[in-house]
């Protein structure tokens, strides 16, 4: 319970500029949440810096990883959104965003309009909390950014608690 009213409390202050494409169907905006629910994550990459005062450099990603020849799907999510990236992989295609203003202006309110239902739902719940908290420059002190951090061994079963290097 407490993590919602959390939750609440980040976005009652949060003055944030929706960027969304016109003409996004309730039908492609279900395919989008589909393919993020069976292969979509929400994560933290953390890195090393020497350009950050806090010697990491932290990156809300939002991702779908899908089979090498699903292409041109994460092409046509890529251009729904209006942002991001699509990486072919030798095995794999990602679709990533990684561009924080990306991420909380387009992403978030994407998905704050058009829901998750599964466990993803609380993987973006936590992802939108430290969204909010770098959005507020908490991410400036290593204590901030430990705190944040500490968010991903809730997140994707767990699966984003490594920490690179």
């Amino acid at each position: 319970m407490q993590q919602k009213k959390y939750q609440n409390q980040w976005e009652k202050g949060a003055q944030i500029i929706e960027r969304q494409r016109d003409g996004i169907t309730p039908f492609m905006a279900g395919i989008v949440t589909g393919f993020t629910m069976g292969e979509g994550s929400f994560f933290l990459a953390v890195k090393r810096s020497k350009t950050h005062k806090t010697g990491f450099n932290v990156v809300p990603t939002f991702g779908i990883n899908l089979k090498l020849d699903d292409f041109e799907i994460l092409e046509q999510i890529k251009n729904l959104l209006g942002c991001g990236t699509v990486l072919k992989g030798k095995k794999a295609v990602m679709y990533r965003v990684t561009k924080f203003k990306d991420v909380l202006e387009i992403v978030i309110p994407f998905f704050d309009r058009y829901p998750l239902i599964n466990v993803k739902k609380d993987d973006f719940n936590l992802f939108k909390i430290v969204v909010f908290k770098f959005a507020y420059g908490e991410g400036k002190t290593l204590e901030g950014i430990e705190k944040m951090v500490s968010v991903r061994k809730h997140m994707n079963n767990g699966k984003s608690a490594k920490r690179e290097n």
